[in-house]
């Protein structure tokens, strides 16, 4: 990375790198009751809903990972806050692909940070509705921190929110859903990546710019409306990216929509764990996007 050679004045975001990254691990944002906040998948690449126990709620204390722009001296500066998929179950916060984006904006003049969030429970849909409603709480609970630590010199007015599948979902619960006047702090963009709504009037509640990427094969999550999975037993109906890009139009919402044509879920990383051109593509509109989006 390089380091920028002057000092920048605005907190308005940037696209071109222009610092070194400092990064804090396993910072503690709350604590909560759960079954786990993180879970890699299970033997030979099989789900983890084969493999992993879920036991009794237990106390949890709920993490995130802090990427900061090393030697920035601005007074305020954007945040983005990142959340993983994973279907409520599986995932964690230092997958690469989320330590990747988060280490670019940072070099960008973010504070950027990647969350674990409450996942697990029993296959029944009052369970699976209840991991969605502990995730969105914790997201919530997180940005709260972030918004209330002030050394890290965060601008209220420059919030940014990003996930992928779920994390996607939560970004656009927090952006939407939880849309109010008395905030004291604005969210200027979403960036959601194969992600969807559980209801697409929601979408009426505020007028935050969307940034969509999703494959139009996507066999995990709807792309136009249906249940992901096609658990209809047990899930939600959900609408996925092209419903939402269709109702933001709509509704003059700024929004941005990326069909891809890959037969699959994750865009961003292969079956190996490897990142994909796409995670750069994704990255670089994500930049632009945000700085389209920002405070003028």
């Amino acid at each position: 990375m390089l380091i920028s050679g002057t000092v920048m004045l605005s907190s308005a975001p940037g696209t071109v790198p222009s610092f070194e990254i400092a990064e804090e691990r396993d910072v503690v944002y709350g604590e909560a009751t759960g079954y786990w906040t993180e879970s890699q998948d299970g033997p030979k690449g099989k789900s983890s809903f084969l493999f992993k126990k879920r036991g009794r709620p237990k106390p949890l204390e709920l993490k995130l990972d802090l990427y900061l722009p090393k030697g920035d001296e601005r007074e305020s500066r954007p945040l983005l806050l990142m959340m993983h998929g994973g279907a409520y179950f599986v995932g964690h916060k230092d997958e690469l692909g989320q330590q990747e984006w988060c280490r670019y904006f940072a070099s960008l003049g973010y504070v950027a940070a990647s969350i674990d969030y409450r996942m697990g429970y029993h296959i029944r849909k009052k369970d699976i509705t209840r991991a969605e409603d502990d995730a969105h709480e914790d997201a919530a609970a997180a940005l709260s921190y972030l918004l209330g630590r002030e050394d890290l010199r965060i601008d209220r007015d420059q919030v940014y929110l990003a996930g992928t599948s779920a994390g996607a979902a939560i970004s656009l619960r927090l952006a939407y859903e939880d849309a109010s006047e008395d905030r004291d702090f604005r969210i200027r963009a979403v960036a959601n990546l194969w992600g969807y709504v559980n209801d697409i009037e929601v979408l009426t509640r505020a007028s935050v710019p969307i940034l969509s990427f999703q494959s139009e094969h996507d066999p995990v999550v709807p792309y136009k409306k249906g249940y992901p999975l096609n658990a209809s037993t047990l899930i939600s109906k959900a609408w996925g990216t092209y419903s939402i890009h269709e109702k933001a139009l709509s509704l003059g919402i700024p929004c941005e929509h990326h069909p891809c044509s890959e037969r699959r879920h994750k865009l961003h990383m292969d079956d190996k764990g490897v990142l994909t051109p796409r995670f750069y593509e994704i990255r670089d509109r994500m930049a632009a996007f945000f700085a389209e989006n920002g405070k003028d």
